[in-house]
């Protein structure tokens, strides 16, 4: 599993919270019409939205992780767009 740690505030006023992103280690599908492929979770909890878990599928489990791991980046960048500030966990730099 991965976990990417950032700070998350709405504005310079708000003081902000710790968030976590977690990409799960891919997984063989075993049943169904997606037997035989792979797939990663990627969950996102951020305050005041509900927490947001999504399935990323691929053929081999490197580009499943790769997918997930793009996923992540347009879900960051998404925030962003809405005026969220992300900053490093530790530092709270931008």
């Amino acid at each position: 599993m991965i976990k990417i740690s950032f700070w998350l505030k709405k504005s310079d006023t708000d003081p902000g919270n710790l968030e976590y992103m977690t990409i799960s280690s891919p997984k063989k599908v075993l049943e169904g019409k997606l037997a035989g492929i792979y797939a990663c979770e990627v969950c996102l909890l951020i305050p005041g939205m509900e927490r947001k878990q999504h399935l990323i599928y691929a053929d081999n489990p490197i580009h499943a992780l790769c997918f997930a791991s793009e996923f992540a980046k347009s879900q960051l960048q998404f925030l962003i767009n809405r005026g969220y500030i992300i900053s490093e966990a530790e530092s709270h730099e931008p």
